[in-house]
């Protein structure tokens, strides 16, 4: 059954997706939080993208690193576009990051292979950021060509006795992951995409300039099956049917016997994935198929209605093993450091610690 084109109907579903979301369950649990706040200032959140591989030195587009604080990623593009002489169409990113942050970031603009790196450089001195590096490449950065992104995180004003709660909270996430949860932030203030982006199904509104909103019920709908997951019981478990990703090579396959694949999942060596319903996601089979057909009726979506939008769908990672997380005591509160995969949210990580004391 396809979504019903009801106006009311499908804001009764947003609303209730909104409901769904809004608590969220902690890896943590039952351990305290430290209470604090993020980003008091600029500089206590600071982001390093790692793209996943170096420029070559050859080629008509020119990587420009360079760090910036108080500009999101598309106008400070935007601006050197224009310094620059280029077009839209010529400028690449990874991903776009915070503008409330101090950001460490690489685009790529097609400057041809004439163009001396030495004037592009003193033109981009110009403006209020700070090249780190430039350099030429043969291809454009695109979407999701990020790595890892890197997150050294100042909580301030933290709660009583903030530095072996945080040490407990730490050692708990090192052995049970973090729930690869979608941030709020995907979900616009007071989370009133969920409205927009359910009704385009409703509307018939169709097009490629929709594609955002309708990423954002896509998010919406992993973030409660992930929840639903965690409240079964089965965050930490596999279960006969799920679809899981090699962590060393990213090949993927489905779990037939958990018993045989449990080890190395406890190992990290490989973690299960979640639903980013499209009209070609390879689904979950068996147990955990069930699972997520379930909710996906429960929306009364049909896989075709994600077609008009081309929209396929995938496969999302459900835990987040933090592999290099570390913590001190600073004069200005306390200082996390983690990376984590391009599309993962570091809010994700910090509301495990920030959640009240």
């Amino acid at each position: 059954m396809t979504l019903n084109s009801n106006t009311e109907a499908t804001a009764n579903r947003a609303q209730a997706t909104i409901a769904m979301l809004s608590s969220l369950p902690f890896a943590a649990d039952p351990l305290p939080g430290i209470g604090g706040a993020i980003k008091a200032m600029p500089g206590h959140f600071v982001v390093e993208e790692i793209l996943p591989y170096a420029a070559c030195g050859e080629g008509e587009h020119v990587y420009v690193t360079f760090r910036r604080a108080g500009w999101n990623t598309a106008d400070a593009a935007r601006i050197m576009q224009k310094h620059l002489g280029l077009t839209p169409s010529d400028v690449g990113w990874g991903g776009r990051k915070d503008k409330m942050a101090v950001v460490v970031q690489t685009l790529s603009f097609r400057c041809g292979v004439n163009r001396p790196l030495s004037g592009i450089e003193r033109t981009l001195a110009e403006l209020p950021f700070e090249i780190l590096a430039i350099d030429r490449h043969r291809n454009k950065i695109k979407t999701g060509h990020v790595a890892a992104n890197r997150f050294t995180v100042i909580i301030s004003n933290a709660g009583p006795d903030a530095l072996p709660r945080t040490r407990a909270v730490a050692d708990r996430l090192k052995q049970t992951g973090v729930p690869n949860f979608y941030g709020p932030q995907r979900f616009g203030y007071g989370l009133q995409n969920i409205h927009r982006g359910f009704a385009l199904f409703s509307t018939g509104k169709k097009g490629r300039k929709d594609t955002f909103m309708v990423s954002v019920v896509q998010s919406a709908l992993f973030n409660i099956w992930l929840k639903q997951r965690m409240q079964a019981g089965d965050y930490r478990r596999l279960l006969s049917g799920d679809i899981v990703k090699k962590t060393d090579t990213g090949g993927m396959f489905t779990v037939e016997e958990p018993a045989i694949e449990d080890p190395r999942f406890t190992a990290g060596e490989i973690v299960y994935t979640g639903p980013i319903y499209g009209y070609k996601m390879k689904p979950a089979v068996d147990v955990a198929g069930e699972k997520e057909a379930a909710l996906f009726r429960q929306f009364g979506f049909a896989t075709e209605d994600f077609r008009p939008f081309r929209s396929p769908g995938s496969r999302r990672e459900a835990i987040l093993n933090l592999t290099d997380l570390t913590f001190a005591e600073v004069e200005e509160g306390l200082r996390l450091t983690f990376s984590l995969p391009s599309g993962a949210y570091a809010t994700t990580v910090l509301r495990e610690f920030t959640r009240p004391a």
